[in-house]
C-alpha cells in the first residue's frame, strides 16, 4: 500500500511541476533583442534610423523555435526594416511547414539618436 501512495504522489509532483513549468515558459513567447551601433545593421527607414529588415529577420529565425513546445519551427523569414521609434510595429513572414506564419514586431526602447541602441520584441 506504501508503494501505491508514493507513485502516485510522485506522479502528482511531476504533474505539478510540468504545469508550473509551462506557465514559467509562457513569457517565453515574447523574445526581446537589443541592436547596438557596432553591427552596422542600420537603415533610414521614413527619415528615421533603423534596423535592417535581414538583421530583424535572422535574429527571429535563430530565436523563433528555441523549445520544441513554444512556436513552430519557421524558415525563410522577410521583414521589412524597422525604423528606431518607440512602439513603432511591422509584420515579419515565414515559412512553416507548407503553409505561412506572421511574426509581429515592435520596438520597446531606443536609446541614442545618430546609430541608436535599439530594443525590440516579437511574438511567437
Amino acid at each position: 500500500m506504501k508503494a501505491k501512495v508514493i507513485v502516485v504522489g510522485a506522479v502528482a509532483v511531476a504533474v505539478a511541476g510540468a504545469v508550473a513549468g509551462t506557465f514559467a515558459l509562457e513569457g517565453m513567447n515574447v523574445q526581446k533583442n537589443t541592436a547596438d551601433p557596432a553591427t552596422g545593421a542600420y537603415a533610414k527607414v521614413k527619415d528615421h534610423p533603423g534596423l535592417t529588415g535581414d538583421l530583424v529577420a535572422s535574429h527571429i529565425e535563430t530565436w523563433y523555435h528555441p523549445v520544441p513546445w513554444i512556436g513552430k519551427e519557421i524558415d525563410s523569414v522577410s521583414c521589412p526594416d524597422l525604423a528606431a521609434v518607440k512602439h513603432t510595429k511591422i509584420t515579419c513572414t515565414a515559412k512553416s511547414g507548407g503553409g505561412r506564419v506572421t511574426v509581429p514586431v515592435s520596438v520597446v526602447e531606443v536609446a541614442g539618436a545618430t546609430a541608436p541602441r535599439v530594443t525590440w520584441k516579437f511574438e511567437r
